[in-house]
């Protein structure tokens, strides 16, 4: 099971599943599960939430919203829908308030949506801190409960899987994209280095060319992106647990003091190739930057996504991704796209499988969302 979150304000999350419950098309539809409020009625609901707002006027992000996705093996009764999306409720701290379920058809795989008001009757407000861990261990627990298909987390995924767009394409043109591309060529290089610098050779041969996010002082490493001959540029998070530095430090010979040299050349002699893209970039950074400053907007999404176990997972992720929201920001597009993509990445069938058998082709969220729960955990300055 896959949860994918999401805290923002209510009213549009609540349109979003409400109207699909219109639509003509019934693969396209949703479907009223569960509620729990006085009745299920727009007005109503929404003067029920209002009022709920009154107990915490400060509060801006005041609704939890999770889509619950499953495997396609997965064969599962309203019923055991219903429970099963109260227990994840329960186990998020969503034990005292306003909700409402409701199971999707737009994808092949069962999917269910998950609303639920962050104030409790009481006033207090469900914290939303450390949620991908929490979300993480309670869609362990909910697997053994109801014997569905166990997952691997995330962070046990090596590979990023291709994603819906990407294995698409293979089957229109019958060519990887560049990110794949770029896996093959990475994980080639890793397959035949024993040292950094071995690394750093073998990538360069196959047309890929590395800058280390390195400390000017020690020396330190903490990172590590990637760029093809043809521009393409992802860091190593981008591509899989397999790709980021962490993996590469404890699977390769390296050390700081020995290595420190070769790094900043390497960084060097990327910079320096690729001067135009990446001054393109940082300009690009600093306007965005500058718009985000001005306009004091920042969303804050958290999702989880995993990759099965026994490569049995999903190639169609879930099409709904929360949107058709008037109120949504280019903010909002983009984060969320990066989302779906983690998601849908992370559901694809077998992603080892489908890495292999294509590898044969290369040889032919708001800054003004501030919450009063948000503010207690910044640290205070000291006078």
């Amino acid at each position: 099971m896959i949860a994918k979150q999401k805290i923002h304000g209510f009213v549009a999350a609540f349109d979003y599943n409400h109207q699909k419950m219109q639509l003509e098309n019934p693969k396209e539809r949703a479907e009223l599960l569960d509620h729990n409020f006085f009745k299920y009625d727009r007005e109503s609901i929404l003067k029920e939430i209002s009022f709920l707002k009154q107990l915490r006027p400060n509060l801006t992000r005041d609704t939890y919203h999770v889509s619950l996705n499953f495997a396609p093996t997965d064969q599962l009764s309203k019923d055991q829908l219903i429970q099963i999306g109260k227990d994840y409720l329960i186990g998020m701290g969503f034990d005292d308030n306003s909700y409402a379920i409701w199971q999707h058809f737009d994808a092949d795989h069962l999917h269910i949506h998950v609303l639920a008001s962050r104030i409790k009757y009481d006033g207090s407000v469900v914290s939303d801190s450390n949620n991908y861990q929490r979300s993480e261990q309670i869609c362990r627990e909910l697997e053994q409960k109801y014997r569905i298909e166990t997952v691997k987390s995330s962070k046990e995924a090596l590979d990023r899987a291709p994603s819906k767009d990407e294995l698409e394409m293979i089957q229109r043109t019958g060519k990887l994209s560049d990110r794949m591309l770029m896996q093959e060529r990475v994980k080639d290089a890793l397959s035949k280095a024993h040292t950094i610098s071995d690394f750093i050779t073998q990538c360069k041969q196959n047309g890929i060319y590395l800058i280390f996010n390195q400390s000017e002082s020690t020396g330190r490493v903490s990172g590590i992106t990637y760029i093809a001959e043809n521009g393409f540029i992802a860091k190593g998070q981008k591509l899989g647990n397999l790709y980021k530095w962490a993996n590469l430090q404890n699977n390769l010979n390296y050390e700081q003091s020995r290595d420190r040299q070769t790094i900043g050349e390497t960084n060097r002699d990327t910079r320096e190739r690729f001067k135009e893209l990446l001054d393109q970039g940082n300009r690009g950074t600093e306007n965005r930057n500058g718009k985000t400053s001005r306009n004091s907007e920042q969303h804050h999404e958290q999702s989880a996504g995993f990759t099965s176990n026994n490569g049995k997972s999903f190639q169609n992720r879930d099409k709904s991704g929360f949107n058709s929201h008037s109120e949504r920001t280019n903010n909002d597009k983009e984060t969320e796209q990066e989302l779906e993509e983690a998601v849908s990445d992370q559901l694809s069938t077998g992603t080892n499988t489908v890495i292999s058998s294509i590898s044969s082709l290369l040889d032919s969220s708001s800054a003004n969302e501030v919450d009063e729960e948000s503010l207690r955990r910044k640290p205070k300055r000291k006078r």
